[in-house]
């Protein structure tokens, strides 16, 4: 027997340390509802776990950024709504005007209400906002060709033109030798065959292969009119819908067909000739038996008072930089030509304030030159990729009022559209623009119903303006949708996600209970034996007493 060393006392005690730590850790567990307290109860669940839970909270702030956005998108979509409530009146009032039983004075009343309604649609567009960003003012339109530029578009200053043909050969000649048969004529991109045998009565054909050199005034009227009613009678036949065509003889008593409808679109062409000889060939043609090679598709064409040389100030980012090159532009002149010479005047206020301030390319400060382009519907827009510019007469000028640019708008460059993070992850986005909603984009910020013709062309940029908008609104419903069904799929990732971090990270309760209720039994066996291991050595007194 020994005494100085209690080896079955030293055994017993470690056994019970053992379970005093494991009842320990399993009251720890129990009480904080975690299987992993700390980096030594599992390191790499530890690890996997707390990556599970960037994910997860990354996650549920998707899930409420994707909400904010919906939010956004409410906000634009409400307002737009609006506009098209006032686009809407807008075309009440253009329709009521176009009626002829307005005075001047009942459609100057009506155009008062539309200016107004355009300023309104304009207030719109600069102050809806979230959270303090502008929404409808094209600062949050996609990034596309035009990134990096302000563009400044002007009211409408042109009037389109219809396609038009005129004769090589005058009326009033010797037409003995004409013929008849079927000539081929594209109107608004339609062929439109022309039996000229059917179409026309015999008396006009006999007219017609005569010799006209003497023709009266009304003759001359009477074939140019008959030619008419042939045509559009052939496009009645056709089936096509296609507008009916004018025509008349001009003062040299060439023939001049128009087609009825304008714009780029609009065309007419005599596209192939029965014979040299034909109607078609003689009385429509450039030159006897050649096809049309005319100008004779629809134009823009500047519509205003003309600019005979002319300068104005030149303002970028609000600070004057300097004086406009001289500019002349002759009323009627294609809207091409005009912002060709435009885009020469301002240049040349740029390229003398580059030089006065010593600046050049690549060096802060240095202005670059801009682009002036005209829009289909008759609009001067100023693209520029230094900022946005501002154009201004000079003291007793008109010239930047006459080209509708005195009121213009400025969009501001786009910066790439509005990017929602709607993951827990790089890259995880949606990006879309919102774009410029105010009446110079949508067209309108010219409208002029005070007469029966402004009405009627009033309707039409009102209808592609309605369209704008409604095309903006069903954009947005269905990022609106999309966010609904991100939103649904976010949450259901987060609670994947969080079901798989529970069963590496919480604790079975259960089986837990368990562990600590074997612990804590063993743990007091442990000590109940420590006490009888501690008595052994007393039986050496025995021995001493003996």
């Amino acid at each position: 027997m020994r005494i100085n060393h209690n080896v079955t006392a030293l055994n017993t005690y470690r056994q019970l340390s053992t379970n005093t730590d494991n009842q320990s850790k399993s009251i720890e567990k129990l009480s904080s509802g975690l299987r992993i307290n700390r980096a030594g109860d599992d390191a790499a669940g530890l690890a996997i776990s707390e990556k599970m839970r960037g994910q997860i909270r990354g996650l549920d702030q998707a899930s409420r950024n994707a909400q904010d956005g919906i939010s956004m998108i409410q906000t634009a979509e409400g307002a737009l709504n609006e506009t098209h409530d006032i686009l809407q009146r807008m075309r009440e009032l253009s329709v009521q005007s176009g009626n002829a039983t307005n005075t001047d004075d009942d459609r100057k009343a009506m155009q008062g209400e539309v200016s107004q309604l355009k300023d309104e649609i304009d207030r719109i567009g600069n102050t809806t906002q979230f959270n303090t960003k502008n929404l409808l003012d094209g600062s949050q339109k996609s990034s596309g060709a035009a990134v990096g530029l302000n563009s400044t578009t002007g009211s409408i200053v042109a009037k389109l033109t219809a396609g038009a043909m005129t004769s090589g050969t005058a009326i009033n000649t010797d037409m003995s030798a004409t013929t008849m048969g079927i000539d081929t004529l594209t109107v608004d991109g339609q062929k439109i065959d022309v039996n000229w045998d059917t179409l026309l009565s015999k008396s006009d054909q006999a007219l017609m292969q005569s010799d006209l050199s003497g023709a009266t005034a009304d003759t001359i009227k009477h074939i140019s009119d008959t030619i008419v009613n042939a045509v559009n009678t052939a496009i009645d036949q056709s089936g096509k819908s296609i507008a009916h065509v004018t025509g008349y003889a001009d003062s040299s008593n060439k023939m001049v067909l128009t087609s009825g409808t304008t714009g780029t679109k609009s065309e007419v062409t005599l596209t192939t000739a029965a014979a040299a000889t034909s109607v078609g060939a003689t009385f429509l043609s450039d030159t006897a038996g050649a096809v049309s090679a005319a100008a004779n598709v629809g134009t823009s064409k500047y519509n205003g008072t003309a600019i005979a040389a002319t300068k104005f100030d030149v303002s970028l980012g609000g600070q004057l930089i300097g004086q406009s090159g001289a500019l002349t532009v002759a009323n009627g002149a294609t809207m091409a030509t005009a912002a060709t010479a435009l885009q020469t005047s301002i240049n040349a206020a740029i390229t003398s304030y580059n030089t006065s301030t010593g600046k050049t390319a690549g060096q802060d400060g240095f202005v670059q030159a801009v682009t002036v382009s005209a829009s289909d519907d008759g609009r001067f827009s100023i693209s520029s990729p230094s900022g946005d510019i501002a154009l201004a007469d000079q003291t007793g000028k008109t010239a930047v009022s006459d080209l509708g640019l005195s009121n213009a708008q400025t969009s501001a460059a786009g910066n790439g559209g509005i990017t929602f993070q709607i993951g827990a992850n790089k890259n995880q986005t949606l990006t879309f623009g919102i774009n410029d909603m105010r009446s110079a984009a949508l067209g309108i910020s010219g409208l002029d119903i005070s007469t029966a013709a402004g009405a009627q062309n009033a309707i039409t940029a009102i209808d592609n303006a309605t369209k704008s908008v409604s095309s903006e609104r069903a954009k947005l419903g269905a990022l609106q949708n999309r966010l609904e069904h991100t939103i649904n799929n976010l949450n259901t990732s987060n609670e994947n996600l969080t079901a798989a971090e529970s069963r590496i990270r919480d604790v079975d309760m259960a089986k837990e209970m368990m562990n600590q209720s074997k612990s804590g039994i063993l743990a007091q066996a442990a000590q109940a034996m420590l006490a009888q291991a501690n008595q052994q050595p007393q039986g050496v007194l025995q021995l001493l007493r003996g």
